[in-house]
């Protein structure tokens, strides 16, 4: 296992291999992964992939390389998800796309948590929910070895929303929502009127006033992307992200049984990090919006309850695909929430 270090050593050597994963070392009989990477060198997520990467080079005296490449070289998430499942490219540490199997969208379910201690006890590999994803990911033939914690995401506008923390108050602003359902009732059940937009256009949109503001991103994306064109930024907690450490599950049981175990612990390692890491990146990234002249609003947990209350009883009853409320069931069960 490996343990979190400010400054991770320099990135691995980049350059496009040829055509064809899992290449081994006809000399040493070790296997190289190609590894996909959705952000850039200096984010959190690529950092700790790469400490993974040193830890699991040194668990397994070299026969398992991972390759990384960063910052979407690859293809983007979906591709890379589709490129996995495929075993055209070995792993990833990526956003999971849900187009496949619908009930990867319950990782987007609005307010399954609302505190980092929720994070802590259910964005794990042994939990209900870790265990119901990771199943999902096997139907597509992918391991899951990791979760990598993004942060909760909130609501960032232009205009001032009117009475926040009020859910049955109409706050007089139209946000851009992600094409999916349950995000955009939640939004709607919150006070905010929406309209569909692909996340390429969201910065123009907030330009031209298409839309007055956007539901998706939690402080980082929004100090980094947007601060030019938003003036307030609501830290709702609506929902939490996490990306996925995942591999090509033919390729990982072609390891052995000792190499397998590495991997796995180093992504439990990365796992565990990544809290620590979202947690104080969201503090971090406020306090950076805050001095761009940024409103930022953080609700009271008290508040935080009413509005997850609410959301829970006038969104989730919207999901009607039964695999979709199946998951749900067992996952709220697990968590002690009624549904």
């Amino acid at each position: 296992m490996y343990t979190r270090a400010a400054g991770v050593a320099a990135a691995l050597a980049l350059g496009i291999a040829a055509a064809g994963c899992g290449s081994t070392d006809g000399g040493g009989g070790g296997i190289t992964l190609r590894v996909a990477g959705q952000n850039n060198e200096e984010h959190p997520n690529t950092t700790e992939l790469e400490a993974m990467a040193e830890a699991v080079a040194e668990g397994t005296d070299g026969r398992v390389t991972m390759e990384i490449y960063p910052n979407n070289q690859l293809g983007d998430y979906t591709l890379m998800y589709e490129e996995i499942s495929q075993g055209t490219v070995d792993m990833g540490l990526i956003s999971t796309p849900t187009h496949l199997d619908s009930r990867l969208e319950i990782q987007f379910l609005p307010y399954l948590v609302t505190t980092y201690e929720d994070v802590h006890e259910h964005y794990t590999l042994d939990s209900v929910l870790g265990q119901s994803m990771r199943e999902i990911h096997q139907d597509q033939g992918i391991e899951l070895l990791g979760l990598f914690a993004e942060g909760f995401g909130g609501i960032a506008t232009n205009k001032p929303a009117a009475d926040p923390a009020d859910p049955t108050v109409d706050k007089g602003v139209q946000l851009r929502v992600p094409e999916i359902a349950i995000t955009a009732k939640n939004t709607q059940d919150l006070g905010f009127s929406t309209v569909s937009m692909a996340y390429a256009d969201v910065y123009q949109g907030l330009q031209t006033g298409a839309v007055e503001g956007w539901t998706g991103g939690h402080p980082l994306v929004n100090y980094l992307q947007f601060r030019d064109v938003i003036d307030h930024y609501y830290q709702y907690n609506n929902f939490f992200e996490t990306t996925h450490v995942l591999i090509n599950q033919e390729t990982f049981e072609g390891l052995s049984v000792e190499d397998q175990e590495v991997m796995r612990e180093a992504g439990l390692q990365l796992t565990e990090n990544s809290y620590e890491i979202a947690e104080s990146m969201e503090e971090e990234y406020r306090g950076k919006l805050a001095d761009e002249g940024t409103e930022v609003v953080e609700f009271s947990e008290e508040e935080l309850r009413s509005l997850a209350e609410h959301s829970r009883t006038q969104s989730w009853p919207a999901l009607d695909d039964p695999q979709q409320v199946e998951l749900l069931e067992k996952v709220a069960e697990s968590m002690g929430l009624d549904y």
